[in-house]
């Protein structure tokens, strides 16, 4: 075991402060940090690391899947291959028919992520670049989001604040483990906290709820007065629903990178390259923390909340409107941000891809 693994082993063996949740009639719980990350999920039956699919779904032989990305000729314009070097493409192959009525056709997919009815991305930032605060990257269906649980892998969104950094975890509140991530293909290190990811999902995550729960139909639900409190920031619609221009509307919520121990993990999938500094081989997992701790009584400590709104400014200049909440380890949504624009990044444009 080399010195960087030593280092962080140690640092998690350290005493952890438990905090309870800020319900007064749940403070005698606490978010338990040995339940706080998703457990291995063996699809088809199977784990070992690796996700599997019927190919061709339904019906067909159970299948490792043992693509990856990354390392090829596609250099930092490979956009897709996040967050880890393993891509499934868990979603694609398991559907039937394939892919049509859910990756393609609309406004998110033809201009948000830029890529109607299936591969591709979209990288947008603010102008001009001197005050650049963060750049996003908006995912169709390309296989890019994949978590530890082999779920994920479909309309992933992404945020990058700052530059390169060194790699490094820091045990957080609720005992999670905050880590810097860094991307596949470009090779960036970005630092803890300064990358969040989460889901387009159904497009109004929102405030339909759908965000308060980790895992398949939110087998991990969170702590329901909190979701409360979340699906009413914007009871009666999005804040851009009636906004003159609009083209679509949508919310959804993202999460910082975490990466905590599972001796069920038998090789790096779901930690290269970000936990690569540190010899890891097994027995971790990276992902976007929207896990509860506790499921049904906790949350995630920190999470981003965004109502979107599209609009064009001229024929060939679209911009994204951003109102921003924040769940702060606390159990209240504030706001934060309104009225963010960002716009797509073109060739020339001095984006960061």
């Amino acid at each position: 075991m080399n010195g960087m693994l030593n280092t962080l082993l140690a640092g998690l063996g350290s005493s952890l402060t438990l905090l309870s949740p800020a319900i007064s009639s749940e403070n005698n719980k606490i978010l338990e940090p040995s339940k706080s990350s998703p457990s291995s999920v063996l699809i088809s039956g199977l784990g070992q690391g690796f996700c599997w699919a019927h190919i061709p779904a339904p019906n067909g032989p159970v299948t490792k899947l043992t693509n990856f990305c990354g390392g090829g000729g596609e250099g930092a314009g490979d956009t897709s291959c996040s967050p880890f070097f393993y891509r499934p493409f868990q979603f694609n192959l398991d559907q039937n028919p394939v892919l049509q009525s859910v990756c393609g056709g609309g406004p998110y997919e033809n201009i948000v992520a830029g890529a109607q009815w299936n591969m591709g991305a979209r990288t947008w930032a603010s102008f001009p670049k001197s005050n650049r605060k963060d750049y996003w990257v908006f995912h169709n269906c390309d296989g890019a989001g994949i978590q530890p649980d082999c779920l994920g892998d479909i309309k992933y969104i992404e945020r990058f604040d700052g530059g390169n950094t060194q790699p490094s975890c820091t045990k957080g509140p609720h005992g999670r483990n905050h880590c810097t991530f860094t991307h596949p293909n470009s090779k960036t290190t970005f630092g803890q906290m300064r990358y969040w990811a989460g889901w387009y999902g159904s497009g109004d995550d929102v405030r339909n709820g759908a965000i308060c729960g980790a895992g398949a139909g939110k087998a991990r639900p969170w702590y329901k007065p909190v979701c409360d409190k979340i699906m009413a920031i914007h009871k009666s619609g999005n804040p851009y629903d009636n906004v003159k221009g609009k083209i679509h509307t949508f919310s959804f919520a993202l999460y910082p990178w975490v990466c905590e121990q599972d001796s069920s993990m038998p090789n790096a999938n779901f930690t290269s390259p970000s936990m690569d500094s540190y010899g890891v081989k097994s027995g971790w997992k990276c992902y976007a923390d929207n896990e509860p701790g506790v499921s049904g009584k906790g949350w995630p400590p920190f999470v981003e909340i965004y109502f979107a709104g599209l609009f064009q400014e001229s024929p060939n200049k679209y911009v994204l409107r951003l109102d921003k909440w924040m769940i702060n380890n606390s159990n209240t949504p504030t706001r934060v941000g309104e009225g963010y624009k960002i716009y797509p990044c073109n060739s020339g444009d001095e984006c960061e891809w």
